[in-house]
């Protein structure tokens, strides 16, 4: 029988923060910050839904965390892991595997100049733009560069839009934004190039029935490779492509 493999992204999908938790539902703790306080929950629904996960599939976080943020979360997975928006793949070990080195540590060398210019310009309009830059690594590699923002997530918005103007992102770099998050990613090392080569892995060892879960616009292309895709109720996906139907 196939194995059923479910590539889950994690936060506003399977956990939020408080505030974007439902009104007077009980909720969990679902992962903590760097000083160990709890910052993000798990619904009711959201637990049972992952139980059953769990227990009939292999669960494989597609995440735009990195390792570490991963590591913080209260959910504990045992196979293979994508972080840092699809550039890091994790086998269950642990380690990265070594076609990483040859398929995607290439593209992430490229990319360095221009995520390093990026980060540079970013940095130098965060202040008067109301938003903050940090910069990710894999190894001595830049693997993507996040921006947040605490005021109106029209911030972003705007910011994505000179962007993606016609010399504002160099076309090797693709750009995530939903919400107050935002994040400069690297052409061929994000989470559907990720989620395909661990589809070729795993399907070495026989047939697997695959579903993808998100929430986001860019999780659309990894959820596109599955046989099935699941999308939270008032997410990115739904308030912005469902709500043309009047259902």
């Amino acid at each position: 029988m196939p194995r059923i493999v479910v590539f889950l992204d994690l936060d506003d999908t399977i956990l939020q923060t408080a505030p974007k938790c439902p009104p007077d539902s009980p909720v969990e703790p679902a992962a903590t910050n760097r000083a160990g306080q709890v910052l993000s929950f798990m619904t009711g629904s959201q637990r049972r839904l992952l139980a059953f996960w769990q227990e009939q599939a292999i669960v494989i976080p597609v995440t735009g965390r990195t390792d570490d943020a991963l590591a913080r979360v209260l959910i504990e997975f045992g196979s293979w892991k994508i972080t840092h928006h699809g550039a890091v793949i994790r086998q269950p070990d642990g380690q990265l595997p070594r076609w990483w080195f040859a398929e995607v540590r290439p593209a992430l060398i490229a990319a360095q100049p221009l995520l390093w210019k990026l980060s540079a310009q970013l940095e130098a309009g965060a202040a008067a733009g109301g938003y903050r830059v940090r910069s990710h690594s894999v190894g001595e590699w830049l693997s993507y560069i996040s921006v947040k923002t605490d005021a109106d997530s029209t911030v972003l918005t705007q910011l994505q839009t000179h962007l993606k103007a016609s010399s504002g992102l160099p076309p090797e770099l693709a750009v995530h934004c939903n919400g107050n998050n935002l994040a400069v990613v690297v052409r061929g090392a994000q989470k559907k190039d990720a989620v395909q080569r661990v589809m070729t892995e795993l399907e070495r060892d026989g047939a697997i029935v695959t579903m993808g879960a998100g929430d986001s616009l860019t999780d659309l292309p990894f959820m596109q490779l599955c046989d099935f895709a699941l999308v939270p109720k008032a997410s990115q996906i739904q308030s912005e492509t469902w709500c043309g139907y009047g259902l």
